[in-house]
């Protein structure tokens, strides 16, 4: 399919190598989430071309929250970032070290 569109700088674009979505975006719906002004968000959710529907619903700013490690090694590195910041934390406050 071939493209053609304005570019930023106000030429014209031509893109021989693009897809476009099945659905359009004005009908992909918005991404719903609170923001700081505890409105709804507006802006258009991360889309998943090849399966023409959201990657999980939030926009690029919204992704959701981290499900955190899922290995146990991912757990232990977590652990000894927390540690390392710990010590640092109170070396530079002076605290007794507690580990």
């Amino acid at each position: 399919m071939v493209a053609v569109y304005i570019r930023s700088d106000g030429g014209i674009g031509i893109s021989l190598f693009a897809n476009d979505p099945k659905m359009p975006r004005k009908k992909r719906g918005a991404c719903d989430a609170n923001t700081r002004r505890n409105t709804l968000c507006q802006a258009p959710p991360v889309w998943d071309k090849s399966k023409d529907k959201p990657v999980n619903g939030r926009c690029k700013l919204h992704g959701g929250k981290s499900t955190g490690p899922k290995t146990e090694a991912g757990r232990e590195a977590i652990r000894e970032s927390n540690r390392r910041r710990s010590r640092a934390r109170q070396a530079l406050s002076g605290e007794k070290q507690v580990l």
